[in-house]
């Protein structure tokens, strides 16, 4: 496949917003790394209001898997909501077909979530820490937010690795097994109810996970192109805070676990700069991303997120949908 800047097209004319609906995959597997309503509420509503039905897809099965790269490369799956760097180290090692596509979350929330007793950065001298695998971004982000507030990781506290995600992590904080971890937004009021907090946050853009695809981008690119224009109309409805309590309802009665801790940061993780409403991103942005995910061995070095990229349907999808090109065709073939 070609990289981005060679297949930017000359202008915005020249974008298709059209679906050939005889040409889309009518029934779709995807795949989805973590188990929270986040990662599939654009998907249900899109269900729920038709959107996939008016682009020619009938039905989408939803997976969550722990790394859904194998099954993309063996066509198990057709498309993928996964961690960008992740995406782009498989598309470069694996040399196959895989390409990012689209943002979901463009805002990154770093939290170091403490059990209780630790009140200041002081307290946490000597505690076990982790944020998760080590060698991963999250691992990389807790570290630089200990840096910032004066805190050595590797000599002021124990860094440890631990599996799962932040739904793990917090539990092992809970129970005592490590003394703080990185959490999300979304853990504040359960971990404030046990006594605990969370001690340091931030909050900044990154386009850290987003939708891939592989085979079927040969096989059928028009799938693509309906695929993020269903997901990105869903996204648009669930992103309106005037639609949350609609959400919340359809998320319980799909059986998702919404505790009252989910429903209290429902606005902020469904924002549309964090819940990215548009699927774009800014190029400046993701240069910096793919560059400190090398730095942070998350990425290979010289991995050139242009190369593993195809924003054909997104622009697509952004187009139909009324809004504006994000990354600007511009951007896109000047790689900045």
């Amino acid at each position: 496949m070609d990289s981005v800047s060679s297949s930017v097209p000359a202008s915005t004319k020249d974008i298709d917003t059209s679906i050939d609906t005889s040409k889309v995959k009518k029934h779709l597997t995807i795949g989805v790394l973590n188990p929270h309503y986040i990662f599939r509420n654009d998907i249900l509503i899109a269900l729920k209001k038709g959107y996939f039905k008016q682009v020619g897809i009938d039905s989408v099965e939803v997976k969550v898997l722990d790394d859904p790269v194998p099954a993309l490369i063996g066509g198990s799956l057709d498309f993928a909501n996964y961690d960008i760097d992740s995406v782009m180290a498989a598309a470069k090692q694996s040399r196959s077909d895989i390409r990012f596509l689209s943002v979901t979350f463009g805002g990154e929330f770093v939290g170091l979530g403490v059990r209780k007793g630790i009140k200041s950065a002081a307290d946490l001298k000597g505690k076990t820490i982790s944020g998760g695998e080590f060698n991963t971004r999250n691992d990389a982000n807790v570290r630089e937010l200990l840096r910032d507030k004066g805190i050595d990781p590797e000599k002021d506290v124990k860094v440890v690795a631990t599996g799962g995600g932040s739904n793990e992590r917090l539990a092992a904080i809970l129970s005592g097994t490590i003394d703080a971890g990185n959490i999300q937004m979304r853990h504040r009021q359960m971990i404030e109810k046990e006594g605990g907090t969370i001690l340091f946050e931030s909050l900044r853009q990154v386009p850290q996970s987003g939708w891939a695809a592989a085979g079927i981008m040969r096989k059928s690119p028009e799938t693509a192109a309906a695929f993020l224009t269903a997901v990105l109309k869903g996204r648009a409805y669930v992103d309106d805070p005037a639609h949350q309590d609609e959400v919340v309802d359809l998320m319980k009665a799909e059986g998702l676990d919404m505790p009252a801790a989910y429903v209290a940061v429902y606005k902020e993780e469904n924002a549309p700069a964090y819940h990215t409403v548009d699927g774009g991103f800014e190029t400046a942005n993701m240069d910096q991303f793919i560059k400190d995910s090398i730095a942070y061995k998350t990425a290979p070095a010289g991995t050139d997120w242009k190369d593993y990229t195809d924003l054909t349907p997104l622009w697509r999808a952004q187009k139909a949908l009324g809004l504006p090109l994000r990354p600007s065709l511009k951007s896109a073939a000047d790689g900045n």
